[in-house]
């Protein structure tokens, strides 16, 4: 998959700006606040509908605009171009628009256009909350798998009326029997979702880790990473679906009187984790500071070969400004890894890194100043 162009207009501090990239590397070279990033977020709105760096769309629109819209041409498997239009208007909402048809279901746009980010925010998937893993995960579960969004949203949606149970029988809004009966209804359809979302979890968690241990031995040698799955359910790799379920449905039972008591569901893929480890010790309390960021790259390297064997269209890669987090050596291995696989996209205000491209990798370079992008 190669975007050959983009169009940008309103999006922070880009006005009105055009770009045509190179199939290989795309270096965005420029000071601070000038415009680098929102050039990649637009991409990341082209393939996952939304910004990597912002919580909501209106963040992105340029002050004095009242719409935002980004669009994108994409040369996919077998030379077929296809057409992704993103358009946002306050009060009205955002649109996606796939060869001009309406896409109301932005899973299908995830699914259709793999992309690995890594930005500075991406370090609180090692040393950030659990949500923070899970999320990371998801969502690569989510580009090669069309069906877990819509599993997660049903999991979510079931999950807020059974605690509204829940938290209404602990304040005795209601009488404990028929909240024990509303629970009932909900209970077989909760279960359900549990055991979907670990079973697709652990099974691709089972894939997924020779993955990263193959990219994490060309950051760090003599050492074994490791990620671990833990669950109030003692589920594991080789469990099927129907084992998964039962698991569940007896741990419902067994903690029923504490979230009772609680008035909230303590059992579910909501509260599992992915623990990271090297050489048995976990990440968060006993890794150094060079240790955490190969952790970390190697999570986006091997998410990137991940979905490179799982789809049919090779993702694009999005680095921002990654080079002010890593030293000199592992800038030069995540080069000479990413530099020739697919078409990436790279930021940075620091000109002396750029040296270590010229022998080593086609690039095409753009100097970015106050929202206009020229051809370096």
């Amino acid at each position: 998959m190669i975007l050959r162009t983009i169009e940008i207009k309103n999006f922070r501090n880009h006005i009105h700006t055009k770009i045509e990239f190179s199939e290989n590397l795309n270096l965005f070279v420029g000071g601070n606040a000038q415009g680098k990033t929102s050039i990649l977020e637009a991409i990341s709105y082209l393939c996952l509908t939304r910004s990597f760096n912002a919580n909501s769309d209106s963040y992105v629109l340029n002050f004095n605009s009242n719409f935002f819209e980004v669009t994108g041409l994409f040369e996919l498997q077998g030379g077929h171009e296809t057409i992704i239009r993103v358009f946002f208007e306050p009060g009205r909402g955002k649109k996606v628009f796939l060869n001009k048809e309406n896409i109301e279901k932005f899973s299908i746009i995830i699914n259709k256009f793999p992309v690995v980010i890594l930005a500075p925010k991406s370090k609180e998937i090692v040393l950030g909350s659990p949500d923070d893993r899970r999320k990371f995960f998801d969502l690569t579960i989510a580009q090669s798998n069309p069906a877990y969004i819509d599993e997660l949203l049903e999991h979510k949606k079931i999950l807020k009326q059974r605690n509204k149970i829940l938290n209404a029988i602990s304040a005795g809004e209601i009488k404990f029997e028929q909240g024990i009966d509303l629970l009932e209804v909900w209970d077989e359809s909760f279960i359900n979702q549990c055991a979907k979302i670990t079973f697709r979890r652990l099974k691709f968690l089972k894939e997924f880790i020779s993955f990263f241990k193959e990219a994490y031995s060309k950051f760090e040698t003599n050492e074994n990473p490791e990620i671990e799955y833990t669950s109030k359910v003692e589920a594991n790799f080789d469990d099927n679906f129907d084992m998964i379920r039962e698991f569940f449905k007896d741990m419902l039972l067994k903690l029923r009187q504490e979230e009772i008591k609680r008035g909230m569901t303590l059992v579910g893929p909501q509260r599992d984790e992915f623990i990271f480890k090297i050489n048995g010790h976990e990440l968060r309390r006993f890794a150094s500071q060079g240790q955490a960021k190969s952790f970390l790259v190697s999570l986006a390297v091997a998410k990137f070969f991940y979905l490179k064997e799982k789809k049919s269209e090779t993702p694009i890669l999005l680095l921002d400004d990654v080079f002010g987090e890593f030293d000199i050596v592992r800038a030069q291995k995540l080069i000479s890894i990413v530099g020739n696989v697919g078409q990436s996209f790279l930021t940075s205000t620091d000109l002396n890194f750029v040296p270590m491209f010229t022998e080593r990798i086609k690039f095409k370079k753009f100097i970015v100043s106050s929202g206009t992008v020229q051809d370096a």
